[in-house]
């Protein structure tokens, strides 16, 4: 009776929740599942440090987030809810930093090509004076142009490696943000099948369950 109650579920959740067609495409999605679902696993809301806006420390968080594995954060049903809720409010204030870095970054680039663009027209005034200081033999314009021309050098350097630095920030904030949006997002939605039925999901479970299922349709 127990395990054609089990095989009820296990079927009934197949049809309503994943229409899977075989054995392999069960597998498959599984995989699918956990592969979206291997990040760590987070102590309660209560216990979790608040999540600051430093961002190498935003950084770090994300790398050691996405290496470490949840599983453990769902293995008991009496806590599961609780964990879940946890996991997801942290994973929310982490998202929020990084959108604010991601805005923030955004808003420097746009500062920097600002610069950049400033002290080009300010080479090119330059140059067309230290041209016009050698025609008209004039020591003193000829001289400023070549200060200048210096000066706006060194500056379209320098806010070039400033805006390489910056894009690979961005980016790396990007990569970031788009993993863990993944992954929250598809928790988040599928927070009430995870929590009723997580168990049932278990890949050696299911291996076992889903043979059961498939004889009591026949």
């Amino acid at each position: 009776m127990k395990r054609k109650i089990i095989g009820i579920v296990l079927t009934a959740i197949i049809c309503s929740c994943f229409d899977f067609a075989s054995a392999a495409r069960l597998t498959e999605i599984i995989q699918y599942h956990f592969q979206l679902s291997s990040v760590y696993g987070v102590k309660s809301s209560s216990d979790s440090k608040s999540i600051n806006t430093n961002l190498w420390y935003l950084l770090k968080e994300s790398e050691k987030h996405l290496q470490e594995n949840m599983e453990t954060l769902l293995k008991e049903e009496s806590t599961r809810r609780k964990n879940l809720n946890a996991y997801i409010t942290d994973w929310t204030k982490l998202m929020n930093a990084l959108w604010y870095w991601k805005n923030r970054l955004n808003n420097e680039l746009q500062n920097v090509a600002s610069k950049i663009q400033y002290c080009q027209n300010q080479l090119t005034n330059a140059n067309q004076k230290f041209i016009t200081s050698l025609n008209n033999k004039n020591e003193a314009v000829f001289n400023q142009s070549v200060n200048v021309a210096k000066a706006s050098r060194k500056c379209i350097w320098e806010e070039q490696v400033t805006q390489s630095s910056t894009r690979s920030l961005l980016n790396l904030v990007q990569n970031y943000t788009t993993k863990i949006e993944k992954r929250h997002n598809y928790l988040k939605n599928n927070q009430t099948l995870i929590i009723r039925h997580y168990d049932v999901l278990k890949p050696s479970l299911l291996k076992e369950l889903y043979p059961i299922s498939v004889e009591l349709e026949n």
